[in-house]
């Protein structure tokens, strides 16, 4: 990898959404403008996910963005404050890591 090369970042969230009517139409409408601003990739989102150990909340959310600044960027952004409050009211439970890309030992 050269200086010039970015490495990929993923946020990854779990949380138990309490309203999922509106995470649908009021959360997830508001987010999708700042996931187009910072170029965020969704892999996974939904309530699809099968419990594999713990007890995990009831949602489950990837996003891979160019780089990790681009996923703070996205995070701090001061218009996306009001969204994330939409999201904070209707959901518990959240954990979130902003974590970069893989890269093995060579």
């Amino acid at each position: 990898m050269t200086m010039g090369d970015r490495m990929a970042a993923y946020l990854v969230l779990m949380q138990q959404v309490d309203d999922v009517d509106r995470y649908r139409t009021e959360y997830l409408p508001g987010l999708r403008p700042f996931l187009a601003k910072y170029g965020g990739e969704v892999l996974v989102a939904g309530f699809d996910a099968e419990p594999a150990e713990g007890e995990p909340p009831n949602s489950t959310v990837v996003v891979r963005f160019a780089d990790a600044a681009a996923a703070w960027g996205l995070l701090n952004d001061p218009d996306y404050g009001p969204v994330k409050d939409i999201r904070l009211s209707i959901t518990s439970r959240g954990q979130m890591v902003v974590a970069p890309e893989f890269m093995p030992v060579t």
